[in-house]
């Protein structure tokens, strides 16, 4: 049974890969969950994943088609406690840099704060931001793969990318330009202390994790992420990575950052990172090949069906950061390491072996 005093929290884009794992969370440790998707079909898919079953009475659901529309989440948040806002667009290049990509981040945030401000009962809101907040989208593939800056608590935004304004030359640009303006948005609106609830400020590295609503081979490989499409089929080399998360431990970062118990407001910090730390001395290049000789390790057969093909020379382009989240991991996991590349490319691998095994069966 839900604890009344636990409250009830809003979680948009809940159909997504990290909005989901977050209800999942919510459910299991105690929370009521209100879905706030974009379009009513989502509601039937919600609710049919078997991780909800036993909690469908928790579940309610609200569906804001435009969240970039002046009061989109007035109705949605009403009687929430909390709000964890991941909505948001991926950069596709067919998509239009202002129009559909920095203008409904920018706008969307402020709707989530307008409207949890009206509500009258919200007391925390956790932001899903990105690494792409921390570099400048202008300067090409040139950062390497030294990891010579570190991802943690403190880590700032770029400062080129706060000075980006539309028009906007590219998805890219207008991604990292969003990002990075929304994060030093919401630092200067916390040093106020003007707003009725706390901010918290989650960055992710890539999210790796099977998913429930795939059940097929196919699906799985289109449902993958592109550090492990990288890795385990050797069919692209991926442009950045911000260090590696199990989309299980970033919900669990996402979700139990609204603990105001273990989290007081005078203790939250400028950002949680929602990604494994990085071991010290190892580079990008010999990260990756540390995930690559796990894979010829423990899917040889695999590799030798041709289930497989590893990406040895897959490693992402642009690989600056350095990730220490043990702040993170003391604050919210009691210590307890975040999952990263390795455990969880070895679950996904595992999961496809399974489902193409099942097809052939």
């Amino acid at each position: 049974m839900a604890d009344p005093r636990i409250g009830l929290v809003a979680i948009t884009g809940a159909n997504g890969t990290i909005g989901y794992a977050c209800v999942a969370y919510a459910l299991k440790i105690g929370y009521r969950v209100r879905c706030i998707v974009r379009r009513e079909s989502a509601i039937a898919t919600i609710k049919s994943d078997p991780s909800v079953q036993l909690y469908l009475d928790r579940l309610d659901y609200a569906v804001v088609p435009d969240n970039a529309i002046e009061g989109a989440y007035d109705e949605a948040f009403t009687g929430v406690k909390y709000v964890v806002h991941i909505a948001g667009v991926w950069p596709l290049p067919t998509l239009h840099p202002d129009i559909e990509i920095y203008h409904p981040f920018i706008q969307s945030m402020k709707n989530v704060l307008s409207s949890a401000k009206s509500s009258g009962t919200v007391k925390r809101i956790v932001f899903t931001q990105a690494g792409a907040g921390l570099v400048d989208s202008e300067v090409g593939n040139t950062y390497g793969r030294g990891m010579a800056k570190v991802l943690d608590e403190h880590v700032k935004v770029n400062a080129e990318s706060l000075t980006y304004q539309p028009p906007l030359t590219s998805s890219h640009q207008a991604y990292c330009a969003a990002k990075a303006q929304c994060m030093d948005y919401l630092d200067q609106l916390r040093a106020s202390n003007i707003m009725p609830f706390s901010i918290v400020q989650v960055i992710p590295g890539t999210v790796i994790g099977t998913s429930e609503f795939v059940k097929t081979a196919e699906e799985a490989k289109k449902h993958m992420d592109r550090q492990t499409r990288a890795l385990i089929f050797d069919d692209n080399t991926p442009q950045y990575a911000f260090g590696f998360v199990h989309v299980e431990d970033c919900a669990r970062v996402h979700v139990e950052a609204l603990n105001e118990q273990k989290v007081k407001d005078e203790d939250v910090p400028p950002r949680f990172v929602a990604a494994a730390t990085t071991e010290e001395g190892l580079d990008g290049n010999q990260v990756w090949n540390k995930a690559v000789r796990m894979v010829e390790s423990e899917f040889a057969a695999g590799i030798e069906r041709g289930v497989f093909e590893v990406g040895r020379e897959r490693t992402p382009i642009n690989m600056p950061y350095r990730v220490n989240s043990r702040m993170t991991e003391r604050m919210l996991f009691g210590g307890e390491a975040i999952r990263g590349l390795e455990e969880s490319v070895r679950e996904v691998a595992g999961w496809y072996s399974q489902l193409v095994a099942e097809k052939g069966s």
